[in-house]
């Protein structure tokens, strides 16, 4: 496996996901996928979900089919050197847990089916999760400042991308929710931003504060197609127009903006979601009640969201609000 390989399956496998057809070099275990494909839908997991799970599955029957193997006859062994090519990665440890997971599950489903001879629990019996393995990366306004800053506003692919990272920056949304963001969503004259976030479904009510207010007139008015009947505000710009969901993978644009602006990235995760985690650590430095945060986040447990900020007790007591004394 190399590095082009990782990078071609986004493309491939969202191609797959709109337009169906061939993602598996093996026409048999191309079958297989798009059965699991419908499968997934029939469960009700959403379009992103899907996508994640089917490119582990993609990757997997990619090294299979370079060492002469399908889904029909592989060995447990043939996957174990899989993990060990993914090991060498520039993945994350949570990434590599994800990808055991969903390959664990996707091999139970093949084996209830009678289509593989191995199950998921056969291959992995237990996933030793690694939540706590890393510091969790955030960046310092002054930082969040600079990475803005780099970005060339005067031209249409510069307009995009600063609105996408002032949403997730300034009010701590998520990608799926930036990317799906609708104009009906938007009230300029209450000054509010109210969405159903695609990952729980609940309402979220946000302020249309100026260092996004300002962003997403000029996008919409500068880039934005103005003759396209879509809701959607991130929309491709070419006819026949469509919603821009592709944008949800554009990680890389993090990464290129924050070398650019000079700022230190070794060690540190560069992508949409470490934004959203700078976004809302400087919201618990500014001593913001965790409750607060917890709702700005959209989290549905405020457990969630101390998970998230890695917050301990001590500093649990320090967010805790004062009981006043009651004689």
């Amino acid at each position: 496996m190399n590095t082009i390989q990782v990078k071609d399956s986004y493309k491939r496998v969202n191609q797959f996901m709109k337009e169906g057809g061939i993602l598996l070099d093996n026409i048999n275990d191309n079958k297989i996928v798009i059965v699991y494909k419908n499968y997934l839908i029939s469960i009700g997991n959403k379009e992103f979900t899907i996508s994640e799970k089917i490119r582990f599955i993609y990757l997997l029957e990619r090294y299979l089919i370079s060492i002469g193997k399908t889904f029909k006859t592989f060995s447990k062994e043939n996957i174990y050197d899989y993990f060990e090519e993914c090991s060498k990665l520039n993945w994350g440890l949570s990434c590599q847990d994800r990808n055991k997971y969903n390959i664990k599950i996707f091999f139970n489903w093949t084996y209830q089916n009678n289509l593989t001879k191995i199950s998921g629990d056969m291959i992995i019996p237990k996933i030793v999760w690694h939540r706590n393995a890393s510091i969790r990366t955030y960046y310092t306004k002054e930082e969040i400042t600079k990475l803005l800053n780099v970005i060339d506003i005067r031209t249409k692919q510069g307009k995009e991308d600063y609105l996408i990272i002032s949403l997730i920056c300034y009010l701590g949304l998520r990608i799926s929710d930036v990317i799906n963001l609708k104009l009906s969503n938007i009230d300029f004259n209450n000054n509010s931003i109210s969405i159903i976030q695609y990952k729980t479904d609940n309402l979220l009510i946000l302020p249309l504060i100026d260092k996004v207010k300002y962003p997403l007139l000029d996008y919409l008015k500068n880039v934005r197609p103005n003759d396209s009947n879509l809701d959607y505000i991130f929309i491709t710009d070419e006819k026949p127009y469509r919603h821009h969901i592709e944008l949800k993978t554009h990680n890389y644009i993090i990464r290129n903006y924050l070398i650019e602006s000079g700022i230190d990235i070794n060690g540190r995760k560069h992508g949409f979601h470490s934004l959203r985690h700078s976004f809302s650590t400087s919201l618990l430095n500014e001593n913001t009640s965790l409750y607060s945060i917890s709702t700005i986040l959209g989290h549905e447990d405020i457990r969630t969201t101390m998970s998230y900020l890695d917050i301990n007790m001590s500093k649990l007591k320090e967010l805790a609000l004062e009981v006043p004394y009651v004689r």
